[in-house]
């Protein structure tokens, strides 16, 4: 009777450990990740919102997080998008982190201004079902979703899927024994495959391939397989037609159309902060003038390039990118669709990055030796299948061996790391919010001209670090521009200046003149701002 009592007690106990306990060895798949968020909205019920933008075809939802006090929408905001990439799962952890940190320090009077403030809409996973390949029997670096698609556009839905040829539960790679392949083993370590030099007098002797068979023959390895369409390709900015993984047009995707369509209509984002493959984070980006001056801009303009230059310091500050070489979008992507499309300031960053072993010869420079040698240093396991020789049907009479590093580990950290770098990124995201821009009405002047007539004078400001307006919001239809209004009383009637006057932009930590003439006494209100860098109303009794 004493152990079913004690027994009882322990299956209690391990019910009710907090959510994130029973995931803290490895990242949380879709369903612990649901538990974490639903867990939030039930702890902060007065900070937190949790809905269902939409559900996959893989029938997974895709969550939003909004967190802040008072009228969200009222005030200017964060987002942040985790499993921009199905292969990053680091994204999606740090997203979530990074909701439970800040609700965690609620309490702090730092941060409850911050939510008074500012209002953060949190993504955490726009990649739900590639994602969940990690996860699953057979795992391999999987990048699009449920929706069955013609990947190589032959006409038929997935017949060349990944194949597990030694049963170990992995898709790695496979390396053919060929005299006219163009690989080699490297000279310092015969686990790694570098392309032979010829100006080295090397000879290749390799073909290296996508571990699996040609199950349709037609000279490709698993380029047809049950993942379809990429989030991180499906987007309206270069979109890359007929390449693999793009779907069928853009924004054809329930994720896509789902992200786009909140976005647009959360006028009040004034920064978006993608988890995945760019990076203006480590490296800011250039200002090119060639890519700036056509009908269709490809480039950054000069504005917001400095914008970048002054996050980019920030990020750099606070988290290591000592081994960082920075990314440009890539076609389809929705880093870049956030800002050309969306017209928002849009930083990426992939959040981590295998730090440099400094060993490699540099005639056969390898990411993939470094990260082994670094794996050893950590004391990291299980991120190398050792090669093993299969038979193989499309290979008679030739040797063929599987193996090679382990999928998703160059991608994402052990996860005890997470924790660090989860903290790291909080900071940033935190300051970014703290640098937002805020509009104010300063310095207000009344003269009485004579007669009832009055003149009113004030500067419109902006606070914060932030521009107003990014140059390229200027430009896009989705920004709201600041706005000054003046709203006169019944007996008041404007002789000289704006009712509505509509301000392109105002920089950070910069402001302007405006005056009026107002016939009548009375009250009057003026009041500026813009969902994207907040309101500010006053009484002005004349």
């Amino acid at each position: 009777m004493k152990k079913q009592t004690i027994l009882i007690v322990l299956l209690f106990v391990i019910v009710c450990l907090p959510v994130k306990s029973m995931a803290d060895n490895d990242y949380s798949d879709h369903r612990q990740l649901s538990d974490r968020l639903e867990a939030l909205a039930g702890a902060y019920p007065s900070l937190v919102s949790l809905e269902s933008l939409t559900t996959t075809v893989g029938g997974r939802d895709i969550w939003l997080l909004s967190v802040g006090s008072g009228e969200l929408s009222q005030r200017p905001a964060v987002a942040i998008v985790g499993g921009v990439a199905g292969d990053r799962l680091l994204g999606t952890e740090m997203a979530v982190s990074f909701a439970e940190r800040l609700l965690d320090e609620s309490g702090r009077e730092e941060i409850q201004q911050l939510l008074d403030s500012v209002t953060f809409y949190v993504f955490p996973d726009m990649s739900p079902d590639a994602r969940a390949q990690y996860f699953a029997p057979l795992r391999y670096e999987r990048l699009g979703n449920a929706n069955p698609s013609d990947l190589d556009r032959d006409g038929r839905v997935g017949e060349d899927p990944y194949n597990d040829l030694n049963g170990d539960g992995l898709i790695t790679m496979m390396r053919v024994e060929d005299p006219t392949g163009e690989w080699m083993k490297h000279p310092e370590d015969e686990r790694v495959m570098v392309k032979a030099r010829n100006e080295k007098g090397d000879r290749g002797s390799y073909r290296v391939l996508s571990e699996g068979i040609d199950e349709d023959q037609d000279g490709q390895w698993n380029e047809d397989g049950e993942e379809g369409v990429f989030f991180n390709r499906n987007f309206t900015y270069d979109y890359p037609v007929f390449t693999r993984g793009a779907g069928e047009h853009a924004i054809s995707e329930k994720e896509t159309r789902a992200i786009a369509d909140f976005l647009f209509g959360a006028k009040n984002v004034y920064a978006v902060i993608s988890l995945g493959e760019a990076d203006n984070l480590s490296r800011p980006l250039s200002y090119d003038p060639r890519k700036t001056s056509g009908r269709i801009i490809s480039g950054w303009l000069e504005d917001d390039v400095k914008v970048n230059r002054m996050v980019s310091n920030i990020y750099q500050s606070g988290v290591d990118v000592s081994n960082a070489e920075g990314a440009d979008g890539s076609p389809g992507d929705f880093f870049q669709w956030a800002y050309f499309h969306y017209g928002r300031f849009s930083f990426s960053t992939p959040g981590w990055w295998i730090p440099d072993m400094g060993e490699n010869d540099s005639s056969y420079e390898s990411k993939e030796l470094n990260f082994l040698r670094w794996a050893e240093t950590e004391g990291v396991e299980d991120v190398f299948v050792p090669w093993e020789q299969v038979d193989h049907p499309d290979f008679p009479g030739r040797k063929v061996e599987v193996g090679g590093i382990a999928p998703f580990v160059m991608k994402t950290p052990p996860y005890h790391l997470v924790d660090s770098l989860a903290a790291g990124h909080y900071h940033f995201i935190t300051e970014i919010a703290r640098l937002r821009p805020r509009m104010d009405i300063l310095n207000v002047r009344t003269e009485q001209l004579g007669r009832g007539v009055y003149r009113v004078t004030a500067d419109i400001a902006n606070s914060g670090s932030f521009p107003a307006t990014s140059q390229i919001g200027q430009r896009v239809r989705w920004v709201q521009k600041p706005v000054v209004r003046v709203e006169l009383g019944d007996d008041q009637k404007l002789m000289s200046g704006k009712t509505i006057d509509i301000i392109q932009s105002l920089e950070g930590h910069s402001s302007l003149e405006r005056s009026w003439v107002v016939q009548g006494g009375g009250t009057l209100v003026l009041r500026a701002g813009s969902e994207c860098a907040g309101f500010r109303e006053i009484e002005i009794t004349l």
